[in-house]
C-alpha cells in the first residue's frame, strides 16, 4: 500500500468509527487530475455498509520538502482544512440566519474528515462526481451558460465574507490572520521565467509592445495583484475551471461547484474575477461576452448582498467595482502569462505530482499551439483596450 493510500485509510477507518457503520466494505481507488492537480494525490473510495454506500474522494498531499521551503508562508493544506471546518460553517449559519432560499445559498462539498498533520495533510469530501459533477475540460474556453453560473458563484463566495466581516469583525480579522502567501526571491524569479517564457510565443509584431508593459508592471509582487482596493474580501485566488465542478440538469440549466480553497485569502474580489476570464476564456468568448460577464457579476453580488441585509450601494457600489476592476485590469495579462502554460498543457508534459516538484517544475518547456493562441489572443484584447 502506498504512503499516500495509507494515510486515506487511516482517516477512512476514523469515519467509519465515527458513523459507527456496521460491516462496512471500503474499495480504494487513486484517480488522476489529468494535469490539473500539483499538491496532493487523489483518491476515490466507497464504503459500502449494508443497502447504503457512502462515496467520497480525498485530497493526500504530495508535495516534498523543496515545494514547501518554496512556499513555507503559505499554508496551502491547513488554509482548505480551515475553510471546510470553520469558514464555511461560518457562512452557512450565516445564510440561515438571513434566510437566504436554498437555490441561492453558497453550497460547498460536505466535509466528512480532515487533518493538518505535517507531511500527512488529508481532507476528505463528498464525492461531486457520483453526483454527475464533472470538470470543464481545461482546453476549452467556457461558454456563457457556463461562465454565467460559475460567476454567479463567486460573487455569492464574496458577498458572505462581505457579511461576515460586518457582522462580526472581531472574528473576521482573527480569521485573516491565520491565511498568509509570502514569496521569496528565487520563486519570484521563476514566475518571471515563466512570463517570459510566454512573451516568446507572442506575435513578433507585438512582442516589443508587450515587453515595455511588463517592465512598466515593474517586479512581479503578489501582494499588489490581489491588494484590495474599495473592498477587500476573503477570495478563492485560484478561480480556474479546474477548481471547479459543473452538471447540466435534466432541465438543461448549468450548475457548477467552486472547490480547492487552497489558495483563499484577502484580496480585491477583482482578483478572482480576473483569474476566471483570463485563465477559462478565449478571444471569441470575450469578443462576445466580456461586457456582458463584467455586469453579470456585479448584479450577481449585488443580489447576493441584498440577501444578506447588505447595501450593495453603500458597501460596493458598480461606481466603486468599475473602479477596482479597471485598475486591477493590467494584471489580468499578467495572470494570463503566468497561469496559461500549465493550464493548457498537455497530461503528459505536466508538472509531476511527487516530492521533487519545486517551482522550477512550473516552468512548463513542451508548450502547445492552444498557449500560442490563447496568449496572444489575450495580448490583442490588451492592446484594442489601449493598455499594451
Amino acid at each position: 500500500m502506498s504512503e499516500h493510500k495509507q494515510i486515506f485509510t487511516e482517516i477512512l477507518n476514523k469515519i467509519v468509527a465515527e458513523r459507527a457503520l456496521v460491516a462496512p466494505r471500503v474499495k480504494i481507488q487513486p484517480i488522476s487530475s489529468g494535469g490539473a492537480n500539483f499538491t496532493t494525490q487523489l483518491f476515490q473510495a466507497t464504503i459500502s455498509h449494508g443497502d447504503n454506500e457512502l462515496k467520497l474522494f480525498a485530497k493526500v498531499a504530495a508535495v516534498g520538502e523543496k515545494f514547501r521551503q518554496q512556499f513555507s508562508g503559505f499554508r496551502i493544506f491547513e488554509a482548505e482544512n480551515d475553510f471546510y471546518t470553520k469558514l464555511m460553517k461560518i457562512y452557512e449559519n450565516l445564510q440561515e440566519k438571513h434566510n437566504v432560499p436554498q437555490d441561492k445559498r453558497f453550497v460547498a462539498p460536505k466535509c466528512y474528515g480532515c487533518s493538518s498533520k505535517l507531511y500527512e495533510e488529508v481532507l476528505v469530501l463528498e464525492d461531486l462526481s457520483a453526483q454527475g459533477f464533472t470538470v470543464y475540460d481545461r482546453m476549452k474556453s467556457v461558454d456563457w451558460d457556463y461562465a454565467s453560473k460559475a460567476v454567479e458563484e463567486i460573487a455569492k463566495f464574496h458577498a458572505l465574507s462581505v457579511a461576515f466581516e460586518k457582522e462580526n469583525k472581531e472574528e473576521f480579522y482573527k480569521y485573516l490572520g491565520t491565511l498568509s502567501l509570502s514569496w521569496d526571491k528565487e520563486t519570484t524569479q521563476h514566475f518571471t521565467d515563466i512570463i517570459n517564457k510566454g512573451v516568446t510565443l507572442v506575435k513578433e509584431e507585438n512582442r516589443n509592445r508587450l515587453e515595455a508593459f511588463i517592465a512598466s508592471v515593474g517586479t512581479l509582487n503578489f501582494d499588489d495583484v490581489s491588494k484590495p482596493l474599495k473592498l477587500k474580501v476573503l477570495a478563492h485566488c485560484d478561480n480556474r475551471v479546474s477548481n471547479q465542478m459543473y452538471r447540466v440538469n435534466a432541465d438543461g440549466s448549468v450548475e457548477v461547484k467552486i472547490i480547492d480553497y487552497q489558495g483563499i485569502r484577502e484580496a480585491s474580489p477583482t482578483f478572482d474575477l480576473l483569474y476566471f476570464i483570463f485563465s477559462g476564456t478565449d478571444k471569441k468568448f470575450r469578443d462576445q461576452y466580456y461586457e456582458q460577464l463584467l455586469d453579470h457579476y456585479y448584479k450577481e453580488l449585488s443580489l447576493a448582498m441584498k440577501r444578506l441585509a447588505l447595501n450593495p450601494d453603500e458597501i460596493y457600489s458598480r461606481e466603486d467595482f468599475d473602479f477596482d476592476y479597471k485598475t486591477k485590469l493590467p494584471f489580468g495579462l499578467i495572470l494570463a502569462m503566468m497561469v496559461l502554460p500549465v493550464i493548457t498543457v498537455d497530461e503528459e508534459n505536466a508538472p509531476k505530482v511527487d516530492e521533487d516538484l519545486d517551482i522550477q517544475s512550473f516552468v512548463v518547456n513542451n508548450t502547445s499551439d492552444l498557449l500560442r493562441e490563447r496568449i496572444n489572443g489575450v495580448v490583442d484584447d490588451f492592446i484594442r483596450w489601449g493598455l499594451v
